[in-house]
């Protein structure tokens, strides 16, 4: 499962979301950070995580999703982060873009992910695409945020034919109330079936 770091590696981690912010946009292209390893990718994954949710997806306390008139009921935003997903050999993560499209009536989110690697076998390649609803309203207990991603990812010569589901809030980043996405992430990839994933991006 995602490990939680040290105040030290949180640090650490930060200064390279903030390049991470450099390069995300509005317009809902799929930039990555071209990440070598796992062991550079889980430490930015692990500090936006545990910025919003406990290991298992669930929101922290103190943090508090989005009021449906604190979401805008036109235009959108793109939220850049990641998904990580516990396989049985060991976790796989990857970087995540949700385009979410805001609307009172019924808003969308188109969602893809990419540059996935493993803490045991390295890098997967292809990317994850899918689309879902956005949902400004919805009731207590019901998720603001879902979306399905398929595609197939390969690693050592085998393709492994991949389906995520993500189940999330929109809660505030800082001073923007809307400024980040975060919740659970199951499905499987090829024959390795798994539950609590977990997936996290900010705008």
């Amino acid at each position: 499962m995602l490990k939680i770091y040290t105040l030290v590696a949180f640090s650490a981690s930060a200064a390279l979301l903030a390049g991470c912010s450099n390069n995300s946009s509005d317009d809902g292209t799929t930039t990555t950070q071209n990440y070598t390893s796992f062991a550079e990718i889980q430490p930015d994954a692990a500090t936006m995580q545990s910025t919003y949710t406990d290991p298992n997806g669930t929101l922290l306390m103190g943090i508090t999703r989005a009021t449906e008139a604190q979401i805008p009921d036109t235009g959108g935003a793109t939220y850049k982060g990641f998904v990580n997903l516990p396989l049985s050999d060991g976790d796989l993560i990857g970087e995540l873009t949700m385009v979410a499209s805001f609307s009172a009536a019924a808003g969308s989110i188109d969602s893809s992910a990419t540059g996935f690697f493993h803490e045991n076998n390295g890098a997967y390649t292809g990317t994850l695409t899918g689309t879902g609803a956005l949902v400004q309203d919805a009731p207590p207990g019901v998720p603001q945020v879902s979306t399905a991603l398929d595609g197939p990812l390969s690693n050592g010569g085998t393709d492994y034919t991949t389906s995520l589901a993500l189940a999330g809030d929109i809660v505030a980043n800082g001073a923007d109330p809307y400024g980040a996405v975060a919740g659970t992430a199951d499905g499987n990839v090829g024959t390795d079936v798994f539950l609590g994933g977990v997936f996290a991006a900010e705008r």
